[in-house]
């Protein structure tokens, strides 16, 4: 294996997970948006690199990927339309891994899949997620995916916003 490229490890092997089974090995200072998890990826291969997840950088990165989901959507719903179920697929797979970095980042912890989809030490998290995410995973084709995910980007939205009047509240 290339000394630049690190594979997929354990920590975030999950179903479909990730899309890209294969990283950059990064050592870097800054964020870095896309492939999903790529941070993680170098953080559990043991590589210095920048860390969304910590107190000083989530809200920012956290922010960034839910402009990434929202531009998204707006495919997601034109596949949806067109009925394109192996594109909607697709999207629907990096739009979980959108959420789930969110889910994470917001709760101040590296993704990990290694015991399932959510981390059972996770505080912040929508209502009854573990169900509903499993539903999307059953039918990641389909339409009423799409819109339980697009719910519970806005249901995070809202607790990630309620985590920052917190923070700002107690600066």
């Amino acid at each position: 294996m290339d000394k630049n490229r690190l594979d997929a490890p354990i920590q975030l092997l999950y179903g479909p997970f990730p899309v890209i089974k294969e990283f950059s090995c990064l050592m870097t200072d800054c964020f870095v948006r896309r492939p999903a998890f790529l941070h993680e990826a170098n953080y559990y291969q043991n590589k210095e690199t920048f860390q969304p997840w910590n107190k000083e950088n989530f809200q920012e990165c956290v922010k960034k990927v839910i402009e990434e989901w929202k531009q998204l959507k707006v495919e997601l719903q034109q596949f949806a339309a067109k009925r394109d179920t192996t594109n909607l697929q697709y999207g629907l797979t990096l739009a979980m891994e959108y959420f789930l970095e969110c889910l994470y980042w917001i709760n101040e912890k590296p993704v990990t899949l290694i015991d399932g989809l959510v981390d059972k030490s996770l505080e912040i998290k929508p209502f009854n997620l573990e169900d509903r995410l499993e539903f999307i995973l059953k039918r990641l084709n389909g339409y009423h995916s799409y819109k339980q995910l697009d719910e519970l980007f806005k249901e995070l939205e809202k607790q990630f916003a309620i985590k920052l009047v917190k923070l700002n509240r107690d600066v």
